[in-house]
């Protein structure tokens, strides 16, 4: 096996408890692996000095720590689809190999979708506000106050992990599920059409919940504007709980305002955290939750150490490395 230097970059805020995470992790790395040398800088500066001789990083490696990263050959992202300015030009043009942490958030993110989903699909979002007016109204809508499951079709852009977990959880509701994605070529069995993006549009018009988990990325960046939710059912519900930087809220807030579609729930948005003065806070046809569908669950922590974990074995062996991303695409 070969040995090798693994430096954990401390965090680009001042966070004792991430600091002391990435403490444990590299004893327990020290312990059990012994081709390792791991450092733990505190600071940037100590960042430096311990960059000159890492072949393996772990953190956000800025464009001002990149060249003393002379000898590195694996960068390991702190999460599964960093900000867009994490894979910089030279970073991306690199021979460097980038790991995430694909895979970790599938349970949990899955979960917060279905929420959405059911309630969405029984009016809970209008009458909770009814609750809080002490209004007793039994919703009479022209399209129904209830959406019955076994006869919606979902389409989820993005069968990924979150993405299939999604897609399973609902095909056991009865729905049909489409699917969309640029790489995924072998379909699940409980996908019942699985596309590539060329047809997005096309899907949208069939679909009464659009779910989005795509990353941020050169292409996805603003692709769900005034068009796409034009493409949609007025009946239908959109839900993002991939990236922000993907949906354009101000056109999202004129097709709810246009009654192109019914409805959304959002995680993630264009600016984080959403302005006070921004309409959808009040707008009656959405549900607003502030980036927290993977915010202190079980686990995480646990789930990211095994990967490290596993990575290193790899990177010692010369094997092939658990979670590769495309940096060009950033994912």
């Amino acid at each position: 096996m070969r040995n090798f230097k693994l430096t954990f970059l401390p965090s680009t805020k001042d966070n004792f408890s991430h600091d002391e995470l990435l403490e444990n992790w590299a004893k327990k790395l020290s312990d059990s692996e012994p081709y390792l040398e791991v450092a733990v800088p505190k600071n940037k500066e100590g960042a430096k000095i311990e960059l000159t001789d890492s072949e393996a990083v772990y953190g956000v490696l800025t464009e001002e720590l990149f060249p003393y990263a002379k000898k590195i050959e694996w960068l390991q992202a702190p999460q599964a689809a960093p900000p867009a300015d994490f894979y910089f030009n030279d970073l991306a043009n690199h021979s460097l190999i980038a790991t995430n942490f694909k895979g970790i958030y599938n349970d949990h993110i899955s979960s917060h979708i279905l929420a959405m989903i059911l309630s969405f699909s029984r009016s809970l979002h209008t009458y909770i506000r009814q609750q809080y007016e002490k209004n007793w109204n039994p919703l009479k809508l022209p399209l129904g106050s209830t959406r019955y499951l076994p006869e919606s079709t979902i389409l989820i852009i993005g069968i990924g992990g979150i993405g299939e977990e999604t897609a399973y959880y609902c095909s056991t509701l009865g729905m049909k599920v489409i699917g969309i994605d640029s790489k995924r070529e072998d379909k699940p069995s409980f996908i019942h059409e699985l596309e590539k993006p060329d047809q997005l549009l096309n899907k949208a018009k069939e679909a009464d919940f659009v779910v989005s988990t795509v990353p941020h990325t050169p292409e996805t960046e603003g692709q769900f504007n005034l068009n796409f939710f034009k493409s949609m059912k007025k009946s239908a519900f959109f839900i993002n709980i991939g990236r922000g930087m993907t949906t354009i809220l101000n056109d999202l807030l004129l097709a709810l305002n246009q009654e192109e579609i019914c409805g959304a729930g959002l995680d993630v948005y264009e600016i984080e955290p959403l302005p006070k003065s921004h309409e959808l806070w009040g707008n009656p046809k959405v549900i607003l939750t502030p980036h927290v569908a993977a915010h202190d669950v079980p686990y995480l922590d646990e789930r990211r150490f095994e990967i490290i974990e596993k990575n290193c074995r790899l990177f010692s062996k010369g094997k092939e490395l658990f979670n590769i991303v495309d940096k060009e695409l950033w994912f």
